[in-house]
């Protein structure tokens, strides 16, 4: 039965930054709900947001991605909103803490005034999970919710394994995604029992990446891949037995749930929706944000046990039968839009 395409009318344009090679879980998120229809996407520079009336027609929705969410970029998004557009967000992430984090300070618990601020002007917003939708409870905008999917191809049954524990990261070196606290945890290990894999760029923050690549330059199994086409990602985490997210600040971490598809079971810290899309103790272990300690503990935990990484990617299939594909979410994500 063919699948008719939405009129285009009536599809969302999202408007997001040229991300100049740059591959992250928002702007693949972006592009695959755009594959299935969900919305269109438009790729636009910053020099570029002042003319986006000229270049939209005026009764079609318009989203914003989080990343314009800064007093520097919103200003023309307000002058849409202004001008009759129906205008709101695709809430991927709040810029402040992003920065916070960046920074090396403790992770926000609130965004800034001026970002709900914003969202209430604009007075849409769409997020992939609830857990932005929770945080917003008290904002006063219509806050939708689009969950992600998974390419099939993601999906892998569990299999034991012999040999070196397969750990993988995922994602940019940068003080946000914790890769450090990692790097401490298995240098204090030592020996040659695991393979750690880290596949994300190395040039976002080149003082901090420096500092990882020498850190673990003492471990004989430690490889840094670099940033990698969806593709290749794809095919070593699947190879994996256990991912490794210590991220300060997440929302709804897409490697996790493509992760879990593939029957690999996870540590991470309890950064965003992270800590109730993994149930602790049946498809990964949890540790408080930034408690080295336990996410050491964790961490040798799996490195040491087989037996119980295998009961973990069992959840893990178990639990993939409720992650729908894109198609299905697009489907899903268009019909929320619809009513939202």
């Amino acid at each position: 039965m063919a699948v008719l395409k939405p009129p285009a009318m009536h599809r969302a344009v999202l408007i997001q930054p040229v991300s100049n090679g740059r591959i992250s879980g928002g702007f693949l998120y972006n592009a695959r709900m755009a594959a299935h229809d969900a919305w269109e996407l438009m790729d636009t520079s910053t020099d570029q947001l002042a003319k986006l009336s000229s270049q939209l027609v005026s009764n079609r929705p318009v989203l914003m991605d989080s990343i314009w969410l800064t007093e520097e970029c919103v200003e023309p998004f307000f002058d849409l909103r202004a001008r009759g557009w129906r205008v709101g967000v695709m809430l991927h992430s709040f810029p402040s803490m992003i920065a916070a984090t960046e920074r090396g300070q403790s992770p926000l618990a609130h965004p800034s005034r001026f970002e709900v601020q914003a969202l209430e002007r604009l007075g849409w917003v769409v997020v992939p999970g609830r857990h932005y939708a929770d945080m917003l409870a008290g904002c006063n905008a219509r806050v939708v919710i689009a969950e992600p999917g998974i390419d099939d191809a993601w999906r892998a049954e569990p299999r034991r394994r012999n040999g070196p524990c397969r750990v993988v990261s995922v994602g940019a070196a940068t003080p946000r995604k914790g890769f450090l606290d990692v790097a401490e945890i298995l240098v204090e290990r030592g020996g040659s029992d695991f393979h750690w894999t880290v596949v994300g760029s190395l040039d976002k923050d080149t003082t901090y990446a420096q500092r990882l690549v020498e850190r673990t330059r003492s471990l004989p199994l430690v490889a840094f891949a670099g940033q990698q086409p969806p593709s290749e990602v794809q095919r070593i985490v699947r190879g994996s037995d256990l991912l490794v997210m210590p991220s300060y600040d997440e929302n709804q971490p897409l490697v996790l749930v493509e992760a879990m598809a593939a029957s690999v079971p996870a540590v991470a810290y309890a950064a965003g929706a992270a800590q109730h899309m993994l149930a602790h103790g049946r498809e990964g272990l949890i540790a408080p944000i930034g408690d080295r300690a336990t996410l050491s503990d964790h961490l040798n935990r799996l490195l040491d046990d087989e037996a119980t990484r295998y009961a973990m990617a069992v959840e893990c299939w178990k639990r993939q039968t409720s992650i729908p594909n894109w198609p299905a979410a697009a489907r899903k994500a268009l019909e929320a839009l619809s009513r939202g």
